[in-house]
């Protein structure tokens, strides 16, 4: 089959012509083949559209100018370019200086072929996929729906190009989700660490940030994502994620500023050292987690432990001044219990796990001024960002190939995309 073009500018029609195609065949066999049949035509004119849309871009003239240099033409030559309808080969012109050296493509500057010969919506659409599955898995995917083969080997390299403008680019770009449906007042931040499999050196924490947007009601609007390779001392990481929360803050001057940790000491010394300002809430899951241990050693494992983590529980989270109750309680069984010499010493160390986060723990008030309690979107954000594409099964990483994937996906969850693309073709391409 072959497809040709013709325009007519006057009536502003375009006709396009497929030859050596029975359509009464098509039409006659089963319903599902005559499917692949159409895909393969569409696939067939989207080839001619772009060869035309290609071409329209070059250039012929015998010389041109270029950053004050001067370059002038060669013979034309073959330009072989893949899209997201296959490959496709047209006929374009090279220029060179006169002292010879590297070669000018006009139509490829024209074009945006900033990623190699992959045109601008493949390079895309293939790093868009990539941000959530393997290179293999996209490849099958583009196979299935394109009807285009390519190896996942280019897929990669494609996606890690593009992973990597984004990485270079993160500070300098503001990218921006689709506007709130409704006046942010409260922002909270959050950090935490997940293992993610390196080669050759097991596992290791990465780390992942989150900045949510909440309304006057106390509903989640967005959420954003940051992420970082496991690195010693979380440097990049720290400094990106503060870039961007300044910036956050700077959108909505008048929003609440609330940190939400759990009990990592490396969590709360960033905290004071950024957000010395803020309001700090120790995570309520995590709180229980330790109300739990303190009820099991008062009173070993059983129903008995149960009834009474269950009941503080109730008190900590609801009543003003329950982690102050909380304390009273405990204190009064160290002292009266007959415990162990082990049960006293873990008793201790929940008691002084309270006594030291207790003004992160007042929740009543919290969930009175409709803070959040929990840092839920962050943990959650660990098994969305990291742990879903880089904990699969037999995968290993590593830092510098393992980066811009990792940033593409923060961006794609972060519903950040079409403002990065836009940026893209604005000044990269």
């Amino acid at each position: 089959m072959k497809a040709s073009m013709s325009t007519n500018p006057v009536a502003n029609e375009l006709t396009l012509t497929i030859r050596d195609v029975n359509w009464e065949e098509i039409q006659h066999a089963p319903f599902y083949e005559g499917e692949c049949q159409v895909r393969a035509l569409l696939q067939l004119l989207g080839q001619e559209l772009i060869a035309h849309l290609l071409q329209s871009k070059d250039v012929s003239t015998p010389s041109l100018e270029l950053a004050g240099q001067s370059y002038y033409r060669k013979e034309a030559s073959a330009g072989h370019y893949q899209t997201l309808y296959g490959e496709v080969v047209v006929s374009r012109h090279l220029y060179q200086s006169s002292a010879g050296g590297a070669t000018l493509c006009p139509l490829e500057l024209h074009c945006q072929l900033s990623f190699g010969a992959a045109t601008p919506l493949l390079a895309e659409v293939v790093s868009f996929k990539l941000a959530s599955q393997t290179a293999s898995e996209v490849a099958q995917d583009l196979a299935k729906s394109q009807g285009v083969t390519l190896s996942a080997t280019y897929l990669h390299h494609l996606a890690q190009q593009v992973g990597q403008l984004a990485l270079d680019k993160r500070a300098a770009w503001h990218l921006q989700s689709p506007a709130p449906t409704a006046p942010i007042t409260l922002i909270a931040t959050g950090l935490d660490g997940t293992t993610m499999p390196l080669v050759g050196e097991d596992y290791k924490e990465a780390m992942c940030g989150t900045i949510a947007l909440y309304d006057t009601e106390g509903t989640r609007l967005h959420t954003e994502y940051l992420g970082a390779m496991p690195e010693a001392g979380k440097a990049t990481f720290g400094e990106s994620f503060t870039t961007r929360v300044a910036w956050v803050k700077e959108l909505y001057p008048d929003a609440l500023h609330v940190c939400v940790g759990d009990g990592a000491r490396w969590n709360w010394d960033f905290f004071a050292t950024h957000y010395p300002e803020a309001v700090w809430v120790l995570d309520f899951y995590h709180a229980a987690t330790h109300l739990h241990t303190a009820a099991e050693a008062i009173f070993g494992q059983g129903p008995e432990a149960e009834a009474y983590s269950e009941r503080w529980r109730t008190t900590l989270r609801d009543e003003e001044g329950g982690v102050a109750q909380l304390l009273g309680s405990l204190l009064y069984y160290r002292n009266r219990a007959a415990l162990s010499v082990s049960a006293q010493r873990a008793l201790d160390t929940e008691l002084n796990y309270f006594r030291q986060h207790a003004e992160l723990m007042q929740y009543a008030d919290f969930r009175a001024a409709g803070l959040p309690i929990g840092s839920g979107v962050t943990e959650a954000g660990c098994k969305e960002l990291i742990k879903a594409r880089f904990c699969r099964s037999g995968r290993r990483w590593k830092r510098a190939s393992g980066a811009p994937i990792l940033q593409l996906r923060a961006i794609k969850l972060s519903r950040h995309w079409d403002s990065f693309w836009s940026k893209v073709m604005r000044y990269a391409a």
